[in-house]
């Protein structure tokens, strides 16, 4: 299957926290060793945020690299290696049996990883800016694009304001 696929929002739901944390133990063993740290990103790490209902979650690893078995026992979890999935510097994984799962794999305190949790800090802060954020996702499904690379290519303009505000913020 390729990345590509249709997309659907779901309003918050409070068992999304439950859910990453859930997960985030079964796979703390199968990067016992090179994982730094775990975040619960993207818009279901967001309170009251609407969101594709799929849980993203950060892996921070020493060195940007999954082994064999890595790869294996994350197959074996029923996870679907999509590679760099178009962002150089992360591997991607998904899950789509059962709660759809999207683990984006990159180097601990990269820019990648800085990023994401910069962005999801500052709308974790910034209520209005979550609010307009969550309408420019409802503006794109009402204008008829809900496959994830089309839906992913129109937000990418407001994502971009977006975490420059937030990096002007963190800098203040």
């Amino acid at each position: 299957m390729g990345i590509d696929e249709i997309i659907e929002l779901s309003p918050y739901q409070a068992e999304w926290k439950v859910i990453y944390e859930q997960e985030k133990r079964k796979l703390e063993p199968v990067f016992a060793e090179q994982a730094v740290e775990f975040a619960h990103i993207g818009s279901t790490s967001i309170e009251g945020m609407m969101a594709k209902p799929i849980i993203d979650i950060l892996i921070g690893l020493k060195e940007l690299h999954i082994d064999e078995c890595t790869d294996r026992q994350l197959v074996a979890s029923q996870y679907e290696s999509m590679g760099e999935a178009g962002v150089p510097g992360r591997i991607h994984y998904r899950k789509r049996a059962g709660q759809k799962i999207n683990l984006q794999i990159t180097e601990w305190d990269s820019a990648i990883w800085r990023d994401n949790l910069l962005f999801r800090d500052y709308l974790r802060t910034h209520r209005e800016q979550a609010i307009a954020y969550a309408q420019a996702k409802r503006n794109t499904l009402a204008s008829g694009i809900n496959t994830l690379l089309k839906y992913s290519e129109e937000k990418s303009g407001t994502i971009a304001e977006l975490l420059e505000k937030a990096r002007a913020w963190a800098k203040s």
